[in-house]
This record gives C-alpha cells, sequence and structure tokens, in this order.
C-alpha cells in the first residue's frame, strides 16, 4: 500500500493486561477515506487497539502513526484528527444536548465565532434539533447514540471511531445510525467495530477479522467471502442423520466441502448441476432442503 494513502498504520503493536496479552504484534494499515470493519469474538483486542490509536492507552511495544504523527510524541495532535464514539459514550446526563455540545468544542478548540453553527449543523445531521434543549438524562439510549456522534464530530476530525455504535439499538434506530455512517465514507476515514456481520456487510469497503489479539484475515466483504469454500452452501435437515452415506455426497464433482451441525448438513459447492443427485442421496430421511450463498458470517467462523 503506497504510504501517502495510508491514514492510520499499526506496525508490531502488542498490550498485555498481567498475563492476559490483549494485543499480539498487530500490524494493520487503515487507508485515507476508506470505511475499515473490525471483527471479532469478546476479548479478541478491538477495543484495546481503539484506545491506543486514540492515545488512552500505551502499548507494550510498537508503534501507531495517525496521519504520519506518533502516539509515542504526537498525543495531542493525534485527539485533535480524531472522533471516537465508545460502546457506552460517557456524556454528563444534567447538560443540555446543545451545551454538551458547546463544552466538548470548546475544549477542542472550536472558533467561537464558528461553534454555534457547527452545533446546529450537528444536531440537524443527527437529526436531534427539536431536543437540543433537552437534558441528556430524558434521552433514550439512541437519542444518546446520536448525541455521542455529534460529540464525536464536533471538531470536524479527519478520523471517525465507531465502537459497536448500534449495540442494543431497536432496528429503527439502528438503520438511522447505519446511513449515517455510511454518509461519511470517502469524506472521512472511518474505524467500524462491530458484532454485526450484516452491518460489516453493507457499510466497509475492508473487513479486518480480528482473534486473539491478531488479524486473521482482512480484505473486501466481497472477496472473504469468496474464500468461504463454495459459492453455493446446500443445507438439509434430516431425521436420522447416521443413516446418510456422505462418501456418496463428497465424490460428486461440484462438492467442495461436507459438515453436519446437529441434524442439518451444510454441503459446499461450486455449482448447482449435482444438487438434484445430493437430494437423491437424501432420500426421505430430508425433511427440508434450501440454499444460500456464504455471509460474513460464515468466513469469521471459518476465520476464528
Amino acid at each position: 500500500m503506497n504510504s501517502d494513502n495510508v491514514m492510520v498504520k499499526i506496525d508490531s503493536l502488542s498490550k498485555s493486561f498481567g498475563h492476559i496479552k490483549a494485543l499480539d504484534n498487530l500490524n494493520l494499515d487503515i487507508k485515507k477515506g476508506e470505511l475499515l470493519g473490525i471483527i471479532g469474538p469478546n476479548g479478541a483486542g478491538k477495543t484495546t487497539a481503539i484506545r491506543i490509536i486514540c492515545c488512552i492507552l500505551q502499548p507494550n511495544s510498537g508503534e501507531v502513526t495517525v496521519g504520519g504523527y506518533s502516539i509515542h510524541h504526537d498525543q495531542i495532535k493525534i485527539k485533535s484528527m480524531i472522533g471516537y464514539l465508545p460502546e457506552e459514550p460517557n456524556l454528563y446526563e444534567r447538560f443540555k444536548a446543545r451545551d454538551l455540545l458547546k463544552y466538548f468544542g470548546e475544549l477542542y478548540g472550536v472558533p467561537k465565532n464558528q461553534i454555534g453553527h457547527r452545533i446546529d449543523e450537528l444536531l440537524e445531521l443527527v437529526g436531534m434539533s427539536k431536543r437540543a434543549d433537552d437534558r441528556i438524562n430524558t434521552f433514550s439510549k439512541g437519542l444518546r447514540q446520536r448525541i455521542g456522534i455529534a460529540r464525536a464530530l464536533i471538531h470536524d476530525p479527519e478520523i471517525i471511531i465507531f465502537d459497536e455504535p448500534t449495540m442494543g439499538l431497536d432496528p429503527a434506530t439502528s438503520r438511522t445510525i447505519r446511513n449515517f455512517i455510511k454518509g461519511l465514507k470517502g469524506d472521512k476515514t472511518v474505524i467500524l467495530c462491530t458484532h454485526y456481520m450484516d452491518e460489516a456487510d453493507l457499510l466497509c469497503d475492508r473487513v479486518a477479522i480480528l482473534n486473539q489479539g491478531r488479524i486473521r484475515d482482512i480484505g473486501t466483504p466481497k472477496s472473504l467471502k469468496e474464500q468461504v469454500h463454495g459459492d453455493i452452501i446446500l443445507k438439509v435437515r434430516v431425521y436420522e442423520p447416521q443413516k446418510i452415506d456422505t462418501h456418496r455426497i463428497t465424490v460428486l464433482d461440484s462438492v467442495e466441502a461436507v459438515s453436519l451441525e446437529g441434524n442439518e448438513f451444510l454441503i459446499s459447492l461450486h455449482t448447482r448441476e449435482d444438487i438434484s443427485n445430493i437430494i437423491d442421496v437424501f432420500g426421505s430421511q430430508a425433511y427440508s432442503v434450501n440454499t444460500k450463498e456464504p455471509t460474513l458470517d460464515d468466513v469469521f467462523i471459518q476465520s476464528v
């Protein structure tokens, strides 16, 4: 990757908490203007990596540069370049929404002659103009997330980091926040940590799969899904799995892999040409047959 096109460079990054190694020689380049998703199981190191990028934590070893600035020497500059929305944004509940944004705008040095317009612009952007003078403690979780996003954007940062922005939200609010994040693509560099594979698939230019402190795979959602065995997955539920002769399936030309989960066979296929032959093998044992394309869930399970 051209170094001129890299906004965040993570090089040999390690971090331990006592005997627990959260990050283990992590390496990752994030391009300017891209929306990068980071997915992984609980404890994979996602939040630790983000907090190091934001200069909230210091690593045990390794380097991170943000826009060419080092987390070891240029923390104030880096913090001015980043807007961060943690999973649980710590909002001062007695503040009114407008006053909260004004407070953080002043902290980040937004010029006084611009701050009022900037606040109005952001409140409109996140759909909170009508609640601007209500106190934070009257807001639902979804409304707090919207104000948290506005707070993260108050100083017009070059990089926006979202840590589980739709966790625990209702579908309508989640859709609103996802559409907002999608609208940032290209204009800002965005890092999105999420447990929702469909969210990563929908929004991200690239997805990094993190597990045990290391990147296990990285690529576009499309390229990652293409790595999953087979272009088609045939799902067949049967009454008695032990009575199925799987050898008669695995020898077929289009079959790449066969696995069993409970009473459901998952058969990865290159083409559909042998589907009827496969169904004949199951015969009267089959009581449910359907097909699906590979998803990021499949990639995730295969990687971790």
